[in-house]
């Protein structure tokens, strides 16, 4: 549910950033939205389809449909303030900002429907025309990339903690004016010694892990994740990762920095690096050889 939930917030982003409006009153608003809704339906891959952009009075409505089963409507519903920040930050973007500023100066509001296919189960997100004014004001002073990384941040906050696999969990993430640090706590192993002796091989993993995020899967969510890890580079900061092991309270982080951030996005790093299927494939082969040897196997 909670990777489900992350696709959801990255295809909403997208799709808020899309649309733009440059009229300046009510009339001219309504027009806009006549032409925007003749396009519809638009698909937006395999999670949404927008049905229907209406002047519903003074509210211009999104209409969306859900691929995704109704625990995924229940997730946006059990997160809908955290949710209408994010979706803020994303009307304030440089791409949507005329759409935000036509329904401002028309003093309409903003409502985004999402319809489950399945059950009919509905999340309904509204804006006024005051709240959007002050998400504009608070979010005026932020860059593209400020407000790109400040997107994902509070989305992933939202899933905490996240399960990552059968020992390791996602525990916190923070931004600061250095580093995004991720925080994870590792379960059910006596890592010992070792798991400081871990660090480079932790660390080559997990810049193949970002090199397959921006070149693997589904094309909105690895064009997503290079536009974050490009925004990053924009705004100087690189990614710290920091383990906890909770039986030996042991501690071990690495620092992926700009430059190879950098590396990753130009396509230099590891040309030839494991597919995610790959490491998929080694991290099951591990556990086999663990419940048949213990975790002496090694």
């Amino acid at each position: 549910m909670k990777k489900q939930l992350f696709l959801l917030l990255l295809t909403l982003i997208s799709i808020l950033s899309f649309s733009s409006c440059n009229q300046k009153n009510m009339q001219q608003l309504k027009e806009q939205v006549e032409k925007f809704n003749d396009v519809c339906p638009i698909s937006y891959g395999d999670m949404f389809t927008l049905n229907s952009v209406l002047l519903n009075e003074e509210t211009v409505e999104m209409r969306f449909s859900a691929n995704g089963n109704a625990t995924s409507i229940s997730a946006l519903n059990n997160h809908k303030e955290e949710l209408k920040d994010i979706m803020s930050i994303g009307l304030s973007k440089e791409t949507s900002k005329r759409l935000l500023d036509n329904i401002i100066e028309a003093g309409a509001n903003f409502r985004t429907i999402i319809v489950s296919g399945q059950s009919g189960e509905r999340a309904i997100f509204d804006f006024t025309s005051n709240e959007l004014e002050r998400a504009r004001n608070k979010y005026s002073n932020m860059t593209e990339s400020q407000k790109l990384i400040t997107n994902r941040v509070l989305g992933a906050q939202i899933r905490l903690p996240l399960q990552v696999d059968y020992m390791t969990t996602m525990t916190g993430i923070s931004i600061t004016s250095s580093d995004l640090v991720y925080k994870y706590e590792i379960n059910d192993r006596e890592t010992g010694e070792s798991f400081n002796e871990m660090k480079g091989l932790m660390k080559s993993i997990t810049m193949s892990q970002i090199n397959n995020q921006i070149t693997q899967g589904d094309y909105l969510v690895r064009e997503s994740n290079r536009q974050f890890f490009q925004a990053l580079i924009n705004c100087g900061q690189g990614v710290n990762f920091e383990y906890y092991e909770s039986n030996t309270r042991n501690r071990m982080s690495f620092n992926i920095s700009v430059s190879e951030l950098k590396e990753i996005l130009s396509g230099e790093f590891q040309k030839d690096a494991p597919s995610l299927d790959e490491w998929n494939d080694f991290a099951k082969a591990l556990e086999e050889l663990e419940d048949l040897f213990g975790d002496d196997y090694d």
